[in-house]
C-alpha cells in the first residue's frame, strides 16, 4: 500500500473545468493520452468543492457560467491556492488579462497548442517544488 501512494503522489492531475462534457471530453482524451491524469469537472464551483487544490495543473474555460476561469484564478490566488492554469478563450490575447502561471490557448483549440501548454505548466509547476 506504500508503494502504491508513493506512485499516486507522482502522477500529474490535470483538472479540466467545462460545462459542456463534448467539450470536456477533447481535452480530457488528449492529456489521458499522453499520460496525465485528467480530472474533468462541470463547473469551476465543483472543483473548488472537490478539494483538489494541489493539482498540477488546471484547464479552464473563460466563459464557465457562474464563474469565469479567471474568476476561479482570483479565487484560488485569494485563498493561498494559486494552481498553474491554461485558461481556454475566443477572445484574441490582447483581450484577456495577464499573470504569473497563466498561459492561454484559443478556442477552438488544437490539441498540440493544449498540450504544450499543459506540459509547460506542469514543467514548471515541478521546477518550482
Amino acid at each position: 500500500m506504500a508503494n502504491l501512494m508513493k506512485v499516486a503522489h507522482t502522477l500529474d492531475v490535470v483538472a479540466i473545468v467545462n460545462a459542456d462534457q463534448s467539450v470536456r471530453e477533447a481535452p480530457t482524451d488528449m492529456v489521458f493520452s499522453v499520460g496525465y491524469v485528467p480530472e474533468p469537472f462541470e463547473s469551476a464551483e465543483g472543483f473548488l468543492k472537490s478539494g483538489r487544490s494541489i493539482t498540477p495543473c488546471l484547464i479552464a474555460d473563460m466563459q464557465s457560467s457562474p464563474m469565469s476561469s479567471l474568476a476561479l484564478i482570483d479565487h484560488l490566488v485569494a485563498s493561498g491556492g494559486a494552481i498553474p492554469t491554461v485558461p481556454l478563450t475566443g477572445r484574441s490575447e490582447h483581450d484577456v488579462r495577464r499573470g504569473p502561471g497563466l498561459q492561454f490557448s484559443s478556442k477552438p483549440f488544437e490539441g498540440s497548442e493544449l498540450l504544450a501548454c499543459v506540459r509547460s505548466q506542469i514543467t514548471n509547476r515541478n521546477d518550482a517544488l
